[in-house]
């Protein structure tokens, strides 16, 4: 059983870690991966380079905790929607959408693509946890509008994930992120839209 004192130093080391976190991003964002220094995160925060190391042995090991961060946060608010007991199918899908626009913040695109470039690793990492989590959560709400008869019962939601999952992936290839005017946030909404709703006009769209 940890001791009051121990589970406020624990409590003390987490807050310190998300202000690192949220700081880290907005740089990363701001200046890019690659022209981002450990030093220049410690002066922002106002915390010495000693800290900032003692929490990450480098600005690696430090991109791939912010984004896994950035991802279990992400999944925490979806799944909590698909929980949500008053709201329909449509209405989930809804805030789902409002939900990833609400976390994607512009400059989406050049930090994804130099992630990748720079990072693959953490970029599989990624890819992998949204094909865990974030997936599974979209697979368990087609089966449930499905079983309430919100949502057909011939679609296929092992078709409907792949294509997903197909799309995205090649949304986030680097190549079309720098040719396309839109942001990674439009896309995505686009994506969903034309996922679960199709592109016919029917009057119960949302």
């Amino acid at each position: 059983m940890h001791s009051a004192v121990e589970q406020e130093l624990t409590q003390e080391k987490d807050e310190v870690r998300e202000r690192i976190f949220e700081k880290s991003f907005e740089l990363f964002l701001r200046y890019g991966f690659a022209k981002t220094r450990m030093e220049e995160i410690a002066r922002t925060l106002r915390i010495s380079r000693k800290t900032l190391y003692k929490h990450f042995a480098n600005k690696h090991e430090l991109l791939k905790e912010v984004m896994t961060n950035k991802h279990l946060r992400i999944h925490g608010r979806i799944e909590g929607i698909f929980q949500d007991p008053d709201k329909s199918i449509k209405e989930k899908i809804q805030s789902m959408r409002g939900c990833l626009s609400s976390e994607i913040p512009h400059g989406m695109n050049e930090f994804l693509r130099e992630i990748r470039d720079q990072a693959p690793d953490i970029w599989k990492q990624i890819q992998s946890l949204k094909e865990k989590n974030i997936n599974r959560t979209m697979r368990k709400m087609i089966e449930t509008g499905i079983k309430n008869g919100e949502i057909r019962s011939d679609v296929n939601p092992d078709i409907v994930l792949l294509i997903h999952s197909a799309a995205s992936e090649a949304m986030f290839d680097p190549n079309f992120l720098a040719q396309t005017p839109y942001s990674i946030r439009d896309l995505v909404q686009e994506l969903d839209n034309i996922i679960f709703y199709g592109i016919v006009k029917r009057d119960d769209i949302l």
